[in-house]
């Protein structure tokens, strides 16, 4: 087991060290839709017929116990028509963790998951030409085991070299699970009010804050509430683009079990890096 832990920190490395170079290979500034956040979600749409092919990676460690996962996304966007842009995603994710799921003394256990989504967004008011950007957002994924409805309502305002988002999300899943021949599902809601400012350094890099707080209802009752916070960065240039948050858990409002912090269904540190072509 140990054996086990110490290569998969050791891959952790390669795959920060990783992230880093593609980052820096950045030269020039990208003339579509490059995003400054990778969680925060903007109201900008990519116009009638231009397309883009975005990767994702969200990387996950540690809860309570030894917990590592690894969620990709492969994304196929395109603008549908004027303020209407629409995707679709491939997703999958995999999960190592300790068996015992609480502390580090058991055996190594895998698992997958593969599932797909459908996007759709609508900008309403645009952020630099109206006193604040609108867009309405909507996504729905259909897995082997789940069935899961997100709708956000997106905010963001360009001010000079400074770009602020605010993101209201609902999201409202439906999972199965076959125990002794019997089908039984489950339901869970999830409302994030998630915040971010980016600070234009000049035509390809950005600074920035994301904060997200996560909040859990499963069969009506309030489970817990936990916040994150921390950097991101972006760069462009003129075919691709891309950004890397930072996310450690800061604290819980409710429902903490180590520390402090929310430890049985989220992680102590997410990352993301969102990598995109423009087709």
């Amino acid at each position: 087991m140990h054996a086990v832990k110490s290569k998969l920190i050791f891959q952790q490395h390669q795959f920060l060290l990783l992230w880093s170079v593609l980052l820096l290979l950045c030269v020039n500034r990208a003339d579509a839709n490059e995003r400054k956040f990778s969680y925060v979600y903007e109201t900008s749409v990519l116009p009638p017929g231009v397309r883009e092919l975005e990767i994702w990676n969200t990387y996950r460690t540690d809860r309570g116990y030894f917990y590592r996962r690894l969620d990709q996304r492969v994304e196929y966007e395109f603008g549908v028509a004027q303020n209407l842009m629409s995707a679709f995603y491939l997703n999958s994710s995999w999960r190592m963790g300790d068996s015992n799921g609480s502390a580090d003394s058991g055996d190594a256990v895998h698992s997958q998951e593969v599932s797909i989504s459908s996007e759709w967004k609508y900008k309403i008011f645009d952020r630099t030409a109206d006193p604040v950007g609108l867009a309405l957002y909507g996504e729905a994924t259909m897995g082997l085991n789940e069935f899961e409805i997100e709708g956000k309502i997106l905010l963001d305002k360009q001010i000079n070299d400074f770009l602020f988002a605010f993101n209201a999300v609902a999201e409202k899943e439906w999972e199965t699970e076959l125990e002794n021949g019997i089908a039984t599902t489950e339901s869970e809601l999830t409302l994030e009010f998630d915040m971010g400012a980016s600070y234009q350094v000049n035509h390809s890099l950005s600074v920035g804050l994301e904060i997200r707080s996560h909040n859990l209802i499963k069969e009506g009752d309030w489970e817990h509430s936990a916040l994150f916070a921390g950097p991101v960065v972006s760069f462009s240039t003129e075919t691709w683009w891309a950004a890397l948050t930072v996310l450690p858990q800061v604290t819980s409002f409710k429902g903490a079990t180590q520390d402090g912090l929310v430890l049985d269904g989220l992680e102590k540190v997410e990352s993301r890096l969102l990598f995109t072509f423009h087709l």
